[in-house]
């Protein structure tokens, strides 16, 4: 069982959720910025000396993404925050323990959910557009960690660890729409995808269940600057 995951994205993006013909969308410049807390639970199979394998099952119970325009005072463009919602996810990796206490290991991560859009604009929606909150995020992660473990000969074991690596993040968000007919498009928002450098740091608590296996709860701070959305 594992506590996982703090993310903090900023991001340029222009928003593009695509217009149906006859319509049109305000394309503005956005800033934006994330933080994401994630619960998991996991097991740690051989985690002491030598290989072994990771896997875990993450939920987001906390995150904002700030959104705000590069150009400010722009018609319609969101404003507020957006919360991200009920992300599920999951974490595989492998690494190699050594005597000293020292574990290396590389993990590849997902994550995706729902963004709870606001509903305010700045200034005046566009002309024929109407209130209607949407969005989502999706991530990919591949990180390379280095931790320390604690208490090496007891069942409790500690531990502080470090990771680098890189983030694919998608991300899509609108609360404005023109409709036609029973058709919907974006009127204002954002929508892109970006790879950038990240890196993160750990802190938690293995517990053995047998020499074979343990059971991992921790804690992890995420975060990735300068995603071009």
């Amino acid at each position: 069982m594992r506590y996982d995951a703090r993310m903090n994205l900023r991001s340029r993006t222009i928003p593009s959720f695509g217009t149906r013909r006859g319509s049109s969308m305000k394309k503005t410049l956005m800033c934006a910025t994330a933080a994401a807390a994630f619960a998991s639970a996991g097991m740690v199979a051989q985690a002491e000396e030598g290989w072994y394998g990771r896997a875990d099952a993450t939920y987001a119970f906390d995150g904002k993404l700030d959104h705000d325009p590069v150009v400010s005072d722009v018609n319609g463009s969101m404003g507020s925050n957006s919360d991200i919602e009920e992300a599920w996810g999951g974490d595989l990796g492998l690494g190699y323990g050594l005597a000293n206490g020292v574990r290396l290991e590389g993990v590849l991560g997902y994550a995706s959910g729902d963004l709870g859009v606001p509903t305010d604009f700045n200034g005046v929606a566009p002309a024929g557009s109407a209130v209607f909150p949407r969005g989502y995020l999706q991530s990919t992660e591949l990180m390379f960690n280095g931790i320390y473990d604690f208490n090496r000969t007891g069942a409790f074991q500690p531990y502080i660890g470090v990771g680098v690596g890189a983030i694919r993040a998608k991300v899509k968000g609108s609360n404005l729409v023109n409709a036609v007919g029973t058709d919907l498009s974006a009127a204002n928002g954002f929508s892109g995808s970006d790879t950038a450098f990240a890196y993160q740091g750990l802190l938690g608590f293995g517990y053995k269940l047998s020499e074979k296996l343990t059971m991992d709860v921790g804690y992890k701070y995420f975060s990735a600057e300068k995603l071009d959305l």
